[in-house]
């Protein structure tokens, strides 16, 4: 038995009496709390409890509830960490530790993490934290703590059981809800496919841009409107749709993707609207469109710049009437589903050449989102980076950026957005063979691109009376300058070779005569 326990014995029996005689998670959480503060004496001691999707909520803070507490997403953070790990884990200056950047409070100078849980079931992580440098943790501080909750196991596994039956039992309610729902959608003339159901998946970003874009997208799915995703390739247009369809009433519907630029007008057609049979009397070939196959859920049309306008004429009519007609068909069919639309042109210029119907714009920009470019949320690229590069990875084979390749990611330009990190990424995985992934290991692109400062206004309209002779003389000392005297770099941004380069040098009387 350590000191502590020694000294805190009766104190700890009392704390597992309280345990043993409720089930009410909040005052369970709250004596835990209150009692480990006590004992190990830390400014600050909180509890998150395991969600059912994985997902921790901040419950209790030095023995009080905590209303509305913070959510913190699966996997994520230090708490995602010690759960994926089952380990306790510390920092003594947690603004340099990359386990607790991410997430870790301004006001925060040290952290104790531990694992709360028994038998391998988590039931939620314990947050220890000192507020000044005269609190620091070491590993007695941990032996402590687990000998504290060794002392309350009983308490533990009968809150174990109660939300392992909790959990259950809410599962089990959702998949009854389902199976109903199922059971109404299956009396209508279409059913939805269970490989169009999706479930939600987590935006990765902490920047200002993603965080109002998010914000934005859970007030649209709150109102059941015709939407338009805007942004460049790459962005992440489907994904933000997905959040939309996931967390509005349709949630529980159909989820289907269209692409408009990979198909032909007539395939277009068909794939939307559906088609009848050519013979009426073999009425098994006739084909439901996506449109009908999405009733009760939404459809995410994606490129829509480049649906024809023969199609956008009929895509309208189904707007405004709910109904729409298959090829070739006669009778109408009806579907009550939610369009979400994505293009990464300007739709203005568009609709002023008659390429896109002004009404059928106007019906789908409803609400509006606009995905930010990559370039403009630098600071996600390391949140987005590790993810992509251990994306699949067991926790023995992930790997880190070194600072040398995290700065050339955040100076690279990203012309292919989220899409061409990912691509990156994966190539860079394979590429290193430690557990460090270098700058030579990214792609050219990536490792040998330098960032551009913009030139103002002022700078490029500026004129002065100079021969060519000279105009390139200056260019060429301004690259070298720019690039730190680094002359084969200098010959490959002027599109020369490096003899040509020295020459140019030699007769400016910038080299010795025997160096070029």
């Amino acid at each position: 038995m350590t000191e502590i326990m020694a000294k805190n014995s009766t104190r700890i029996e009392e704390l597992s009496s309280i345990l043993l005689s409720t089930l009410d998670e909040q005052v369970f959480f709250n004596e835990i709390s209150k009692c480990l503060k006590e004992i190990v004496l830390g400014d600050r001691v909180r509890i998150l409890r395991v969600r059912e999707n994985g997902s921790c909520l901040l419950v209790s803070e030095n023995g009080k509830s905590v209303k509305k507490g913070q959510v913190v997403e699966k996997g994520a953070g230090i708490a995602g960490n010690v759960l994926r790990t089952k380990k306790s884990y510390f920092s003594n200056n947690i603004s340099r530790d990359p386990l607790f950047s991410a997430d870790a409070d301004t006001d925060t100078v040290a952290e104790l993490c531990l694992p709360l849980g028994c038998d391998g079931f988590m039931i939620g992580t314990i947050h220890i934290q000192a507020l000044s440098d005269e609190r620091t943790f070491s590993r007695e501080d941990i032996t402590d703590v687990l000998e504290i909750l060794a002392a309350i196991e009983k308490p533990l596994k009968n809150m174990k059981i109660y939300l392992s039956a909790k959990f259950l039992n809410e599962s089990l309610s959702r998949q009854i809800e389902a199976k109903e729902k199922e059971l109404e959608q299956s009396k209508s003339s279409v059913n939805i496919l269970d490989s169009y159901r999706i479930e939600e998946r987590d935006i990765i970003g902490k920047s200002d841009s993603m965080k109002e874009i998010i914000r934005v997208a859970d007030k649209v799915a709150a109102v059941d409107v015709a939407t338009l995703v805007l942004g460049e390739s790459g962005t992440g247009k489907e994904m933000i749709a997905r959040r939309v369809h996931c967390r509005s009433s349709r949630k529980d519907g159909a989820f289907i993707s269209v692409d408009c630029s990979s198909l032909s007008e007539a395939q277009l057609e068909v794939e939307l609207f559906g088609e009848e049979a050519r013979d009426f009397t073999d009425a098994q070939s006739a084909r439901v469109g996506l449109i009908e196959q999405a009733n009760n859920g939404t459809i995410f049309i994606n490129n829509i710049e480049s649906m024809p306008v023969m199609i956008q004429s009929k895509l309208i009519k189904f707007i405004n009437e709910k109904m729409g007609f298959r090829v070739r068909g006669q009778i109408p069919f009806r579907s009550d589903v939610r369009i979400i639309a994505s293009s990464a042109r300007d739709f203005s210029e568009l609709v002023e050449k008659g390429l896109f119907r002004e009404d059928l714009f106007y019906a789908l920009n409803t609400m509006s989102l606009r995905a930010p470019a990559l370039r403009d949320r630098i600071e996600d690229i390391e949140l987005l980076a590790s993810f992509f590069l251990n994306k699949g990875k067991s926790a023995d084979l992930q790997k880190s950026l070194s600072p040398g390749a995290l700065k050339s990611l955040q100076d690279y330009h990203w012309p292919g957005n989220v899409r061409e990190l990912q691509s990156v990424m994966e190539r860079a995985f394979i590429l290193s063979d430690g557990m460090i992934v270098e700058r030579d290991h990214l792609s050219e692109s990536v490792s040998q691109a330098e960032k551009v400062e913009e030139v103002s206004d002022s700078k490029v309209i500026e004129f002065s009376e100079m021969t060519l002779d000279e105009l390139e003389r200056k260019h060429i000392c301004h690259t070298l300058e720019h690039l730190g005297g680094n002359k084969t770099k200098t010959a490959k941004t002027l599109g020369i070779t490096v003899k040509t380069l020295y020459n140019k040098l030699h007769s400016y009387g910038m080299i010795e005569p025997k160096e070029a």
